[in-house]
């Protein structure tokens, strides 16, 4: 301690230039000396911690401003999609006026044009002056105030499906879910996947694969309702232990679930299950190619048939049917689908002759060659067959993704902005069978939301 302080007392010391230091002074005047400068120091203290304080205030400032404005955004992004979902609802309800009119059922179906309808009440200026030709500024009700919404794409069904949870229904049912199943999952293309064992080291066949999905679901505890049979699949012997449903499952994700569904099952297959609406699948809305090869071989007369005998062919045949309203065909009837299988070809011809919206659609796909090479592609069905897993005419569900979003005003000096715009999406499934209950105002029209999720 006494080297610092002989240098305290040098530093402290009075000196001028050239001359000797100074006499000693009486204690009391070095002691004020001492004291020389504090009231700067304590101003600069007090000065920083007055720039600390003031710099977090703004900074707190500007994050609770910041959040603030993201808060409201995103109410107004979800107040926006729900505009959007009432909106895709309109058109649902106008789509079932349009089946009641017997001309114009399976021809007219707006709810596929459903995103550029809602251009004119959720666009921007821009979309809506190009939807119906004039500025939402002269018509009021027209367009998006803030923000814009919309659905994504068409407003889908999903009654070209198969519905699992029907695994609840009666003998009947259930025995056709099955058959389904296995037609589905029927075909030597799928033998890697259950040649090898699944992501936990099970193995299973196809068989055992289709009742594990089925015992899964139903509310008994024999193995496909076979008497004298019992569930075993070993759900309590997994690392993570659990107990099979044995009810109806609230959404397709559960399959996974069952014993045997992996990653590579749900690729291949996940897209041909649902668990909302009807058991029979309605042909009218198919789409999937693997599901209408499934149809095609539980329901054609002659199983020896050279399609069904062929893998190429029969699946060359499934992607020709899901091709079919690109040459105008409707299938309003199971007659309309087993005649357009039995002859693709002479189906769209005939089509082709008949000056209609259909007609033309036909001629252009003739005349186009889209259907060039598909001359042996006839496969003769049993109506019988067929009416046991399908079903035709209006669809019974929907599935709406309805979104809204709100571009965010910071901007950089380009004039990019700063932050990715807020978006929130509504998906909902909406069953036109359904009757809401404890309505305010009874009786209350068919039809409601079975299912909503929001992200």
């Amino acid at each position: 301690m006494k080297p610092l302080s002989a240098i305290w007392t040098f530093l402290n010391t009075e000196r001028s230039l050239g001359e000797k230091p100074a006499p000693a002074r009486p204690p009391r005047v070095r002691r004020r000396r001492k004291q020389r400068g504090i009231a700067l120091i304590t101003v600069l203290i007090a000065i920083s911690i007055t720039l600390v304080m003031t710099n977090q205030f703004g900074t707190t400032t500007n994050i609770d401003m910041f959040a603030a404005a993201n808060y409201r955004d995103q109410m107004r992004s979800h107040f926006l999609a729900r505009s959007a979902q009432n909106l895709a609802e309109l058109v649902i309800r106008l789509q079932q006026r349009i089946d009641n009119i017997k001309q114009l059922r399976g021809t007219v179906q707006i709810t596929d044009f459903a995103d550029q309808i809602m251009l004119a009440f959720c666009g921007s200026p821009e979309e809506v002056q190009a939807a119906v030709g004039f500025s939402p500024s002269a018509v009021k009700g027209l367009g998006a105030d803030i923000g814009t919404c919309g659905v994504v794409g068409q407003i889908t069904t999903e009654d070209d499906k198969i519905n699992v949870n029907c695994a609840n229904g009666n003998a009947a049912t259930a025995a056709t879910l099955k058959s389904a199943l296995d037609a589905l999952v029927f075909f030597n293309a799928y033998d890697p996947v259950f040649e090898d064992a699944d992501a936990e080291g099970y193995r299973r066949d196809r068989t055992t694969q289709v009742a594990s999905i089925i015992d899964y679901i139903d509310s008994d505890s024999t193995r496909v309702r076979e008497r004298g049979t019992t569930e075993d699949y070993g759900y309590e012997s997994l690392r993570d232990p659990y107990k099979p449903k044995n009810n109806y499952i609230d959404t397709v994700g559960e399959i996974k679930l069952a014993r045997g569904v992996d990653d590579r099952f749900w690729t291949l297959f996940g897209s041909a299950f649902t668990v909302y609406g009807s058991c029979k699948t309605n042909i009218s809305a198919l789409s999937n190619s693997q599901l209408i090869a499934a149809i095609l071989y539980l329901s054609a007369k002659n199983q020896n048939d050279p399609v069904l005998q062929d893998p190429k062919k029969l699946f060359a045949l499934a992607a020709l049917v899901a091709r079919a309203k690109q040459f105008g065909m409707q299938f309003t009837t199971l007659d309309d689908f087993i005649d357009f299988v039995k002859d693709p070809n002479a189906s769209v011809g005939a089509l082709a002759g008949q000056q209609t919206m259909q007609g033309s659609a036909a001629n252009n796909a003739v005349s186009q060659g889209g259907l060039a090479g598909t001359e042996n592609l006839k496969l003769e069905l049993d109506k019988a067959k067929l009416s046991q897993m399908a079903t035709a005419g209006p669809r019974r569900t929907y599935r709406v993704q309805a979104w809204g979003e709100i571009e965010r005003k910071q901007q950089n000096a380009d004039g990019s902005p700063v932050f990715p715009a807020i978006r929130s999406t509504i998906t909902g499934i909406w069953d036109t069978k359904v009757v809401i209950q404890n309505v305010r105002k009874p009786p209350a029209p068919k039809g409601a939301w079975v299912f909503l999720r929001e992200d």
